[in-house]
């Protein structure tokens, strides 16, 4: 199903239908988006393409003159990347503004501006969306609480859920997606037990170690990222030109330092990227300039980006006291955060990650990891914060369909049968075997009365061919809804617990039974040695009587007394009240309802470790 056919007539359900992934990079930005219809499980993140064909999008804002007044309050609009750049009457431009903000700040920041700007030309272009949706952005991981917290403030202008996660934590889950989609939607718990994500972006590196499973996000890396490199190679410039009186003059106009920081970096991209993949070429649109800008801002382009053409930039980015080595300081530092924790994979992504001393560095200081780059870096945490999206919407629809499993007919249906089954079954064994016993005059056995029901209902048995049914009849259904949501379904098994479950309802009514039955059995001894001692002092009283009618009447008193005393007696009346006592013992019809609901709730608390799984991977900071 595509995209757009997504937005129409979908029925409603539990979540936003749709998932939009925002990645406010320092140096370049994007936006994927996703639907959470089921039908659409498979597809993945698609990205959003400007009008202008830009995909990865320079991060940059810029005011300009609006004559016709239509964008704004008739005097100025709003550009963002690459028109902002190619902006020829642009009165303020601004680029690289990502950073830390305080609580306290009451002015709208840039990094919203640009977020509202690029949001209100994707939901023109798919005018359904903002109806239903959430909006995930990614913040460095090495950022604190309260930096986060004042982070998240600063999109609360935007007039759509807002959801923060760590950028490298979604690159995580692009790359369990990835992962799974290879091993046929089902994860080797194995290959991910030990993956260390290092995104490296213009103004952090983040890290994300992922543990059996379990992402943990690396306090390190807030403080250095490629921006150093192009802050240097400005520095570089100045000293260079501070001769050349166009540029001088052109840098110190408006805006000036932030066209020189792009021309810088764009510089360093080029050097950096080989130009020969085919996908790169098609969507990425760093590695040049406009031919068309500010007029004020050509000597910087010029004359700047000219010099900067004839300049090794990766030597420099490797000599002795480079950046290079900053990083390597940084990976000894998330080093020993990870303590004896050893990565076996390493997925290097972001814009730095292009830089081959990346990599480089990366098995320096693991040598026993396998290092792989990303082979989108522009997008993957757009692309990873929209699944991230999408998952946590499953797995709540998950949830609910699971749970409502016990209000569906044919599931209810299955357990009350097997349970009523099994219920009939026990009773059966315990009558045939108690009544065998009634009649033999034995006192009360010293063997707890637990252990007694278990053996003469022989549960354990009952409990096997139970547990066996309900699998057999219940797996199909639940491994249903497992696979529209996409949740893990290998090597699946229900395990009911069944005694836990059912057997303290069969057992209390079982137990009245059998002490029915041991009642029986004393007054069955009792009575017989009541008969011995009246029969032996009738029999006495027989032999000493002279007058005939009273030894007539001496010889039917015993009769009578051997006739309802005797075992064949107390036997047919034990028989006769255990009887009634087992057809009492069934369940009435509000017991078998609760334990319906008891044995759906003890599935569904099953199957949602599978979902936690997933939802340890993308349950986002706030």
């Amino acid at each position: 199903m595509s995209q757009d056919t997504s937005e129409q007539e979908l029925p409603p359900a539990i979540g936003p239908r749709h998932v939009i992934g925002l990645d406010i990079g320092d140096g370049e930005s994007a936006l994927c988006w996703l639907s959470t219809d089921p039908d659409t499980m498979g597809n993945k993140p698609e990205i959003f393409q400007r009008r202008t064909t830009e995909k990865s999008i320079i991060t940059a804002i810029a005011w300009e003159h609006d004559e016709d007044g239509e964008d704004g309050d008739g005097s100025t609009r709003l550009l963002i990347g690459e028109a902002a750049v190619a902006s020829e009457d642009c009165l303020q431009f601004s680029v690289n503004f990502k950073a830390v903000f305080e609580p306290e700040h009451e002015v709208m920041p840039r990094q919203a501006l640009f977020s509202e700007a690029l949001l209100r030309e994707f939901f023109q272009r798919h005018p359904k969306v903002p109806e239903d949706c959430v909006v995930y952005v990614g913040h460095p991981a090495g950022w604190s609480t309260e930096t986060v917290e004042a982070y998240a403030k600063q999109f609360e202008a935007l007039d759509v859920p807002v959801r923060l996660m760590p950028e490298s934590q979604s690159a995580l889950v692009l790359v369990r997606d990835r992962h799974a989609e290879n091993q046929g939607r089902e994860v080797d718990r194995d290959a991910l037990r030990a993956v260390l994500v290092v995104d490296v972006g213009s103004s952090t590196t983040d890290f994300t170690f992922v543990d059996d499973l379990e992402p943990r996000n690396l306090p390190v890396g807030a403080t250095l990222g490629c921006r150093r490199i192009d802050d240097e190679l400005a520095a570089f410039l100045r000293r260079e030109l501070a001769g050349d009186k166009a540029f001088t003059e052109a840098l110190a106009t408006p805006g000036g330092g932030q066209m020189l920081r792009l021309v810088c970096r764009r510089a360093k991209e080029a050097q950096f990227s080989p130009g020969n993949r085919k996908e790169e070429q098609e969507s990425d649109n760093y590695r040049t300039l406009p031919d068309a800008c500010a007029p004020r801002f050509a000597p910087l382009i010029h004359t700047g980006g000219g010099r900067l053409r004839g300049l090794e930039i990766p030597q420099r980015v490797a000599d002795p006291g480079g950046w290079a080595d900053d990083f390597r300081a940084l990976l000894a530092d998330a080093k020993r955060q990870l303590g004896s924790d050893e990565p076996q994979l390493i997925i290097v992504t972001g814009g730095g990650s292009r830089m081959p001393v990346v990599r480089e560095a990366c098995g320096e200081a693991f040598p026993d990891a396998e290092v792989r780059n990303d082979p989108t870096p522009s997008f993957t945490v757009a692309q990873g914060l929209a699944s991230a999206g999408r998952h946590r919407v499953s797995v709540e629809r998950f949830r609910h369909d699971i749970r409502a499993l016990k209000d569906r007919a044919d599931f209810t249906l299955v357990i009350r049968t097997a349970l009523l089954g099994a219920f009939g079954e026990m009773i059966s064994l315990l009558q045939q075997r108690v009544e065998r016993e009634v009649g033999k005059g034995d006192a009360e056995s010293s063997t707890p009365l637990d252990e007694q029901i278990r053996e003469l209902a022989d549960f354990d048995v009952v409990f096997q061919r139970l547990r066996a049914r309900l699998e057999a009849s219940l797996a199909p259904l639940v491994l249903d809804i497992c696979r529209v949501y996409g949740i893990r379904d290998d090597r699946f098994g229900i395990d009911l617990t069944v005694p836990t479950i059912v057997s303290t309802a069969i057992e209390k009514r079982i137990r009245g039974v059998l002490r029915t039955v041991f009642t029986m059995q004393d007054l069955q001894t009792r009575t017989l040695a009541i008969h011995r001692t009246v029969r032996d002092a009738l029999q006495e009283r027989q032999r000493r009587a002279v007058n005939p009618f009273l030894a007539t009447a001496g010889a039917l008193i015993i009769s009578g007394v051997l006739t309802f005393g005797s075992a064949k007696g107390v036997a047919g009346v034990a028989r006769w009240r255990l009887r009634r006592a087992l057809k009492a013992a069934r369940p009435e019809p509000t017991e078998i309802t609760r334990l319906v609901e008891e044995a759906a709730e003890s599935i569904a608390a099953q199957i949602d470790v599978r979902a936690k799984e997933i939802e340890r991977f993308v349950l986002p900071s706030r």
